[in-house]
């Protein structure tokens, strides 16, 4: 079998980082947005890509120093074990909430929408077994899948703006460029800045990479990829909806969709765009749950991820199904303990790369 160290292509990171990124802002993530910041959405966006690409630099500058291994392993050897294994632990689980919870989104839309009948537990149990056989095999796999799709998920996004387009209220343009709010636009970008620093999980995958130096380019076309995207399908919706009605939709995205007029060969595809923008997402859980399968391998020294991913998979259908119910309180932890639990686990490779730093200035001295 072929090793997958040095497997992964820049194109193929480019990919699938592309996807990852747009994907949750337009499924779970725009209606918050513009309600937060309003007319000036775009505002946030833009500075919290960036936010996020800072803190996604200074972890590849941490994997730049070791490339060929993997932090799981040499991360004692910067801060000590004693601070490593619980802070590696933390990790494990910010992965394993984070898919968790995208997988509880997942869940709550497809019941929602479509089948508003089906039990939690069958819907999340058949998206689960998706899930832990791309991880089980592998991360080539995962990355692959996002190559796949990512032709028709780019022209899936991009298209339905070209066909509303006609019932935007242009005289409202005007007002995303003279209504703004630091103390919203602030908020906002919080939010955007823990989505897109999670580019910085690319630290526990780099030996995969096979040409690791050109990683930041890959993510930096990634994340102006995403943000066309968004910006595509967020202006329409604001200028279509207005960013009070915007705001309060639970799908933005999807009432955009069924917002194509009569006539239109779209008009009833809806389900097989969704299709398409829920591939993403999944490979999005995927890598989530890869990477606490890897590390938690790589911290017990095993040679094969394979024999955690049923389990793990196991404990974020868990996790899923039994989040919080009660729909308000999902939301404030969906929109605020989340959002700081993730600033903290991206935040976390900053601390050793400081480390790391301040012991080869002593060493030299």
């Amino acid at each position: 079998m072929t090793s997958p160290l040095g497997q992964i292509s820049p194109s193929q990171i480019y990919m699938l980082f592309t996807q990852f990124l747009f994907t949750t802002i337009l499924g779970f993530r725009l209606s918050l947005l513009i309600e937060e910041a309003q007319f000036s959405a775009w505002l946030p966006l833009l500075i919290g890509s960036f936010g996020g690409y800072v803190i996604t630099y200074l972890s590849y500058r941490l994997a730049m120093k070791r490339p060929t291994q993997f932090f799981g392993n040499y991360g004692k050897s910067i801060v000590g074990s004693w601070l490593h294994y619980p802070l590696i632990f933390f990790m494990i689980f910010s992965f394993s909430f984070s898919a968790a919870f995208g997988l509880r989104n997942l869940q709550d839309f497809i019941i929602e929408v479509y089948l508003p009948d089906t039990p939690e537990w069958a819907v999340t149990s058949l998206f689960a077994i998706c899930v832990a056989y791309a991880v089980r095999s592998g991360v080539q796999t995962i990355f692959k899948c996002a190559q796949g799709i990512f032709f028709l998920s780019i022209i899936g996004s991009i298209v339905i703006p070209l066909f509303v387009v006609r019932d935007m209220n242009l005289d409202m343009s005007v007002a995303l460029f003279n209504h703004f709010e630091a103390r919203k636009i602030w908020k906002a970008s919080y939010l955007v800045t823990a989505l897109y620093g999670e580019m910085a999980f690319v630290l526990y995958l780099f030996p995969y990479f096979s040409r690791p130096e050109r990683t930041m380019r890959s993510l930096a076309y990634a994340t102006l990829t995403s943000i066309i995207i968004v910006l595509a399908n967020m202006i329409p919706a604001i200028l279509i909806f207005g960013p009070q009605l915007a705001g309060s939709l639970i799908y933005p995205e999807l009432e955009l969709i069924r917002f194509i007029r009569a006539g239109s060969f779209l008009e009833n595809l809806d389900p097989v765009l969704i299709a398409v923008w829920l591939s993403s997402l999944f490979i999005k859980i995927s890598l989530l749950l890869y990477l606490a399968v890897i590390v938690l391998t790589q911290t017990f020294s095993l040679k094969d991820h394979k024999p955690f991913s049923l389990s793990m998979t196991a404990i974020i259908v868990g996790l899923a199904l039994y989040m919080d119910k009660s729909g308000t309180s999902f939301a404030k932890m969906r929109y605020s303990g989340l959002v700081n639990f993730i600033i903290i686990a991206e935040m976390i490779p900053v601390i050793y790369l400081l480390v790391d730093w301040i012991r080869s200035v002593f060493s030299k001295t």
